[in-house]
C-alpha cells in the first residue's frame, strides 16, 4: 500500500491511489496532418499544432494554419508530442487541428500535472519506439499508467499545480519584460546607421560618438606559459568561465596547457561560435585554448570594458560580422586581422562608463529574475516528485 501513496498529500486524504489507463480518465484524439496544399499563414484560418515547436511555455504558439480540420482539440485541452522529441505537453487557448506528431487530451488540471511527472520522469521517452526516430503509437499512449487518487484530492492537488503553474507564467512574463526592455534600450541608447548619436543619452553628453577602425581601439595579444591559471571556456551568454563549472567532463592534457593563452578581466576572447557573435568578456583570469584570439585595449584609460561588453554581444554587431566572416555557420573562428578592419562607433570614456554601468545593472537584474523562475521552476519539480505517485 506505501507504494500508492504520495509522500506529501493535503491533510485529511489517507486513501491508496489507485492505477488507471490513460484512455480510461481521459478522451485521447490522435493527430493527422492535413494535405499540404492546405496549409497556410492566414491567422483567419485553423491553427495548425504539428510538434513541440508549437508548443513554448506550457501553451500552443501559433506559427502555421491550415483550411483543412483533420482532428480537432478545443480550447483548454492538453496537447502531447507524440513525434521526436516525445513527450513535450501544453495546453491550447484556441480549437485548433492536431497533425501527425501531436495529440490531444481531453482532462482535468490533475491529469495534466501527471503526464508532467511522467514528463520528468522520463516515462514518454521509455514508452516511444520507432528505428529512425522516437514516437509514441496510439495504443501506448492510451495505455499509459496512471496513479490518481478520488476527485476531490485530484482536485485539491490540481488547484495547487495550477496556482503554481500561474507563478511562473507570471515570473516568465516579467523576464522577457525586461529582456524586450534591454533590446529597446539598446536600439536607442546606440546610433542607427547612418548617424553619429543615439536617440536616448545621459545628460551632460552631447558630441557626436567617435568612428574608428577595431585596430585603433583593440589589439591582439598571445601570453603563454601560464599553467599554473585555471582553464576558461568561452560562453556567449556568460563570457569566459571556469572550464570546471560547464557542467560537461572535457578532458585535456596537463601538458599542453602551456601553449594556452593568458586571458585578464577586462579582456575579451574571439572565439569559435563566430555564428553567436564570438566575443566572450572575461571577468575572470585564467588561461584559454590557443585556438581563441584575445584582445585587450591599445589604451585602457579610454575605453570602458564594460560598455564594450555590451557592444560586443549586442545583435547589431553580431549582424554585422557577417560581411568580414565567412563559413559562419560552420564554426569558423574570426580573424582578428578581418575584425580590425571594421568602424566602430563610440562615446567618450564616461560616457561609455555611464552606458556600461546602466546595462550592467539592467543584467544584474534580469540575472536575479532569472534565478527566481528557475527557483520556482524547481520547486514544482519538487512538488511533482513528492505529490504524485
Amino acid at each position: 500500500m506505501k507504494n500508492n501513496l504520495p509522500k506529501i498529500r493535503f491533510s485529511s486524504y489517507f486513501d491508496a491511489w489507485e492505477q488507471r489507463e490513460l484512455k480510461e480518465i481521459a478522451e485521447l484524439t490522435m493527430g493527422q496532418s492535413p494535405s499540404g496544399e492546405n496549409y497556410t499563414d492566414n491567422p483567419e484560418d485553423y491553427i495548425l499544432v504539428q510538434g513541440n515547436a508549437d508548443i513554448k511555455n506550457g501553451l500552443v504558439v501559433p506559427r502555421v494554419w491550415t483550411k483543412q480540420v483533420t482532428k480537432l482539440a478545443e480550447r483548454g485541452d492538453i496537447i502531447i508530442s507524440v513525434r521526436a522529441p516525445v513527450g513535450e505537453l501544453g495546453k491550447t487557448d484556441y480549437d485548433v487541428v492536431l497533425g501527425r506528431g501531436v495529440a490531444g487530451i481531453k482532462g482535468n488540471e490533475f491529469v495534466y500535472q501527471k503526464l508532467i511527472q511522467l514528463k520528468e520522469k522520463a516515462y514518454w521517452k521509455k514508452l516511444s519506439t520507432g528505428s529512425t526516430f522516437d514516437s509514441i503509437n496510439s495504443n501506448d499512449l492510451k495505455g499509459a499508467l496512471i496513479n490518481l487518487p478520488k476527485e476531490e484530492e485530484q482536485q485539491k492537488i490540481g488547484e495547487f499545480f495550477k496556482q503554481l503553474d500561474d507563478c511562473i507564467t507570471l515570473q516568465q512574463s516579467h523576464v522577457e519584460q525586461l529582456k524586450q526592455s534591454k533590446q529597446g534600450f539598446l536600439q536607442k541608447m546606440f546610433p542607427k546607421d547612418g548617424e553619429s548619436v543615439p536617440e536616448v543619452r545621459f545628460d551632460g553628453f552631447s558630441e557626436e560618438w567617435k568612428n574608428e577602425k577595431a585596430k585603433s581601439i583593440f589589439k591582439s595579444i598571445s601570453e603563454k606559459n601560464q599553467s599554473t591559471l585555471p582553464v576558461l571556456s568561452a560562453s556567449q551568454e556568460k563570457g569566459m568561465i571556469y572550464r570546471n563549472d560547464v557542467g560537461i567532463d572535457i578532458k585535456y592534457d596537463m601538458k599542453s596547457t602551456k601553449n594556452y593563452k593568458r586571458v585578464k578581466p577586462g579582456q575579451f576572447v574571439i572565439h569559435l561560435r563566430s555564428f553567436q557573435g564570438g566575443f566572450a568578456y572575461s571577468s575572470i583570469e585564467g588561461i584559454t585554448s590557443p585556438a581563441y584570439t584575445v584582445i585587450d585595449f591599445n589604451n585602457s584609460e579610454d575605453y570602458s570594458p564594460l560598455f564594450w561588453r555590451i557592444f560586443l554581444s549586442s545583435k547589431k554587431f553580431i549582424k554585422r560580422l557577417e560581411t568580414v566572416t565567412y563559413g559562419i555557420r560552420d564554426g569558423r573562428s574570426i580573424s582578428y586581422r578581418d575584425f580590425s578592419t571594421l568602424k566602430l562607433k563610440f562615446p567618450s570614456v564616461e560616457e561609455q562608463q555611464k552606458i556600461g554601468e546602466f546595462f550592467k545593472q539592467l543584467d544584474d537584474l534580469i540575472a536575479k529574475n532569472e534565478r527566481e523562475l528557475e527557483l520556482l521552476q524547481e520547486t514544482k519539480k519538487g512538488f511533482l516528485q513528492k505529490m504524485f505517485v
